[in-house]
């Protein structure tokens, strides 16, 4: 059985790559009016991740640690209602910037700035949320969790491997995973 560190790191390193796709949907985004054109299947895959992993898995996580969190620590509590009310915002901006970009990728005619806006919409929401997360809930589930309380969030969702940085990770993901790794060896 995992630990309570291990679950915790793990949780981390979820926002870590968060952050990393963030960080390249923002690259992508500055390519619009420049002299490359946006790669909008790579965005989608992005916001594909985006809103399946993270709003099917590793929120939902999040809401069932947060329960216990409130109840162990009240003062927490404005925080943590605060990040699960946040979950269904990521899911809403999430929802409609996955719909703006299929509305390019299809050929409707859809003006660039409603991609534009409901992107960063998206990534300011998201960059705010894993923040306070990292800041607040992270070190008080380090503090207030034990090994015994995993085994209710393990029966609700198992063991799921992260689709896209997981080893074995789902073939959706390729055209990404190959990006990420030529941007990581153009930095080394």
């Amino acid at each position: 059985m995992k630990k309570t560190a291990d679950r915790i790191a793990a949780w981390h390193a979820d926002h870590v790559h968060f952050a990393r796709l963030l960080d390249l949907l923002e690259r992508e985004l500055e390519q619009f009016g420049g002299a490359a054109a946006p790669r909008y299947e790579l965005m989608e895959d992005i916001v594909y991740y985006m809103t399946h992993y993270s709003d099917a898995v590793h929120h939902p996580k999040e809401d069932l640690v947060f329960a216990v969190i409130k109840v162990r620590d009240p003062r927490l509590r404005r925080h943590v209602d605060e990040l699960a009310w946040e979950h269904r915002i990521l899911r809403e901006t999430g929802d409609q910037l996955a719909h703006d970009l299929a509305d390019i990728v299809n050929g409707a005619i859809a003006p660039r700035e409603r991609l534009r806006r409901s992107a960063r919409e998206y990534i300011v929401c998201m960059r705010g949320h894993m923040n306070v997360e990292e800041v607040e809930i992270l070190p008080a589930a380090q503090r207030l969790l034990t090994n015994d309380d995993w085994p209710a969030v393990d029966a609700r969702f198992g063991e799921v491997q992260d689709p896209l940085f997981a080893s074995g990770a789902d073939l959706r993901y390729a055209a990404l995973r190959e990006h990420i790794a030529r941007e990581a060896r153009q930095r080394a």
